[in-house]
């Protein structure tokens, strides 16, 4: 099977995580640590990703750090056309921690441009920027 860059289902990511966003609630994936309640991005990575298995797509398991920060993390996104021997890769998402606890999701196209919006994502709730 071949992976390609595909970015026709940009539309579609964007709108689904907009979606997941908008119905998530954020306290059950708050966890107390480091002396303050701090929300667990990679929790809400598993659950991103098992929602956007619905719309044929999955968040890959490669991880880029940018400037070689381990709390900048960011992901392909990978789409699964139906009938179809190729994957296509349509963007990446990023998933990053904060220092004080608050999490930041963001998607890009191949170029590096940011597309949708960013979601801020705090310990009393999602904030869409």
């Amino acid at each position: 099977m071949r992976i390609v860059y595909d970015d026709t289902m940009h539309g579609e990511l964007v709108a689904a995580v907009e979606k997941f966003m908008a119905s998530f609630d954020v306290k059950r994936i708050v966890q107390y640590e480091y002396g303050m309640d701090r929300v667990q991005m990679h929790i809400l990575r598993e659950k991103l990703n098992l929602y956007l298995e619905h719309c044929r797509m999955s968040i890959g398991n490669k991880v880029t750090h940018a400037h070689g920060i381990g709390n900048n993390c960011q992901y392909p996104v990978y789409y699964y056309p139906e009938g179809s021997d190729e994957i296509q890769e349509c963007g990446s998402i990023n998933i990053n921690s904060g220092m004080y606890g608050e999490g930041f999701v963001s998607y890009e196209d191949y170029n590096g441009n940011r597309i949708g919006a960013l979601y801020e994502v705090r310990t009393r709730g999602v904030v869409k920027k």
